[in-house]
C-alpha cells in the first residue's frame, strides 16, 4: 500500500513538471490595430531562405490573439492581411502585446517580451552610430560637391572611425551575453562582418549549453567557411551557363589563376568593381588569368544586359535564383561582390581581393 502511494505521488509530480513545462512553453501575441476588422494577422517565422506560417487570427473589435508554444526566444514576423511590410520581434514564453502601426508595420510597439527588450535597448545604441554616419555621409557629400579631395581623405577617416566604434559596440554586446540568444541572433546577422578565425571565436564563447536555433546556424555557417577557406580545395558546382548550357566550375579549373566572381546586375557595389576586373582580365587572360562569374540575379533579360554593358566576356553561370543560390550558399557568400581565387590545382589561394589589390595579387603570381 505504501508502495503503491509512493508511486502515485512520484508520477503526481512527473505529471505536474510535464504540465508546469509545457505551460512554461507557451506564449500568448495580443494584436491590436485599428480600422481592419474582419482582416486577419498572420505569424511567420524565417527557416534558411523561407517563409514558414506558423498562426493567423482574425481581427475583432481592433484586435486578434495569437496563442503558440516555443522553446526558446525567436525572432518571428506579424503581418497585417493588404498591408505592405511586417512587425518583427522575439517572441518567447510569455504574455506578448503587439500594438501595430498599419502604415508602417516596422513601428509596431512591443511589450511583454523580455528578450524584444534587449534587442531594443542594442539596436537603439547601435542606431547612435547610424546618426553619426549619416552625419558624416553629408560632410563627405559636401565636400565632393566642392572637390575638396583633403576634406574628402579626412572625413571617410571619420567614417572609418565610426564604423569601428559601431563594429566594436556589437562585438562587447556578443562577448558580454554568451547565453543570452538575443546576443546568437545578431552575430547571425552580421556574419559577414567577421573573418573565419574571429566568427569562430565568438560561437565558442557563446554558453554551448543554450538551446539556441541560431547557435546552431552559426555552427552550420562556421563549417561551411572552413570548408572554402584559404588552403581548402575549391568545391565544385554546376550552374546554367548565359547561353543555357550547363557548365561546371570544374571545366575551368586548371588555368594558373581562376577569379570565382559573385555578383548580379542589380548590385551597384559590383556594377562599380566590375571595370577594374575587366581591366586586368584583359592585361592578364594571356598569362593564364580566367573569370568564371557567377549572378544572383533572378531576372535572366537583365542578367544578360548587365554582361554586354560591362563588357564581361569571361564565363558566366546563374540559376537565377537571388541568394537562394546554390553555389553562393556552399562558399558561404552573404554580400557581394565577393570572389574566391583558385590556383591551377584549384586550391583556394586569396578571397574578396578588390580594386589595386586584385591587381597586385594577380600580377605578383604570374610575373
Amino acid at each position: 500500500m505504501k508502495k503503491f502511494f509512493l508511486l502515485t505521488l512520484i508520477a503526481g509530480f512527473v505529471f505536474a513538471s510535464c504540465n508546469m513545462n509545457k505551460k512554461a512553453d507557451t506564449f500568448t501575441i495580443q494584436v491590436k490595430v485599428q480600422g481592419f476588422d474582419g482582416k486577419k494577422v498572420m505569424l511567420e517565422k524565417r527557416v534558411n531562405d523561407d517563409w514558414v506560417k506558423l498562426d493567423s487570427a482574425t481581427i475583432e473589435k481592433g484586435a486578434a490573439l495569437i496563442k503558440g508554444s516555443m522553446s526558446s526566444p525567436e525572432m518571428l514576423y506579424l503581418s497585417l492581411e493588404d498591408q505592405k511590410g511586417y512587425a518583427s520581434f522575439f517572441a518567447e514564453a510569455a504574455n506578448i502585446t503587439v500594438d501595430v502601426d498599419p502604415i508602417n508595420m516596422k513601428n509596431a510597439t512591443i511589450t511583454g517580451s523580455p528578450a524584444q527588450d534587449r534587442y531594443t535597448a542594442y539596436i537603439t545604441g547601435s542606431e547612435g552610430f547610424d546618426d553619426k554616419l549619416y552625419e558624416v555621409y553629408q560632410q563627405y557629400q559636401e565636400a565632393e560637391k566642392n572637390q575638396d579631395e583633403a576634406k574628402m581623405k579626412e572625413v571617410e577617416e571619420q567614417f572609418k572611425a565610426v564604423e569601428k566604434e559601431k563594429r566594436d559596440y556589437m562585438v562587447n554586446f556578443i562577448k558580454t551575453n554568451t547565453a543570452d540568444i538575443v546576443a546568437h541572433y545578431i552575430l547571425l546577422r552580421n556574419t559577414y562582418d567577421f573573418e573565419l578565425d574571429e566568427l569562430e571565436s565568438l560561437v565558442n564563447n557563446f554558453d554551448q549549453s543554450v538551446s539556441s536555433p541560431y547557435l546552431k546556424d552559426l555552427r552550420n555557417r562556421v563549417l561551411v567557411l572552413q570548408s572554402v577557406a584559404i588552403g581548402q580545395p575549391y568545391v565544385d558546382f554546376k550552374l546554367a551557363g548565359a547561353t543555357g548550357d550547363t557548365i561546371a566550375l570544374s571545366q575551368k579549373v586548371g588555368t594558373k589563376l581562376l577569379l570565382v566572381d559573385f555578383w548580379a546586375s542589380w548590385c551597384k557595389p559590383c556594377r562599380h568593381e566590375n571595370p577594374n576586373v575587366v581591366a586586368v582580365y584583359n592585361d592578364f587572360k594571356d598569362k593564364g588569368f580566367d573569370v568564371f562569374a557567377v549572378s544572383l540575379d533572378t531576372d535572366r533579360d537583365k542578367w544578360l544586359e548587365a554582361i554586354e554593358a560591362d563588357h564581361l566576356t569571361w564565363t558566366h553561370v546563374s540559376d537565377l535564383a537571388g541568394w537562394r543560390c546554390s553555389a553562393a550558399k556552399l562558399y558561404g557568400v552573404q554580400s557581394i561582390p565577393h570572389n574566391v581565387l583558385l590556383d591551377d590545382k584549384g586550391v583556394i589561394i586569396a578571397k574578396n581581393l578588390r580594386e589595386e589589390a586584385l591587381r597586385e595579387k594577380v600580377q605578383s603570381l604570374l610575373q
